[in-house]
């Protein structure tokens, strides 16, 4: 009897709560948005897929289901990194199409 109460109790224990994996997730977001991730529609994309994950992790970890929202908090990281990396690479890419510009206005005034 005590066997099964003992199994009862970690059965219903499950993993912890995945709050650390939360702030990860959360913090990521936040600096995909800071990146200008909402300005490329691709880095739009993994943004929107980001939050959605992270909306979704939020009421797994209120139903107990921390195993699951851990994943999908990990996946939400994954989803706001490759946003972040895409808009910085567009504001890279606005920065090095700038000064191109910049040096063929400037190389002929030196010939």
């Amino acid at each position: 009897m005590l066997l099964f109460l003992l199994a009862g109790l970690l059965a219903c224990g499950g993993a912890p709560s995945p709050v650390d994996q939360l702030a990860a997730s959360q913090a990521a977001v936040r600096a995909a948005e800071e990146a200008g991730g909402d300005k490329d529609p691709e880095a739009l994309l993994y943004l929107k897929l980001a939050r959605e994950s992270l909306d979704k992790a939020k009421a797994l970890m209120e139903a107990k289901d921390n195993e699951p929202a851990a994943r999908l908090l990990k996946k939400a990281e994954a989803d706001a990194d490759l946003a972040r990396g895409l808009a910085r690479k567009l504001t890279a890419e606005a920065e090095a199409e700038e000064a191109k510009q910049v040096l063929a206005k400037i190389k002929p005034a030196t010939n």
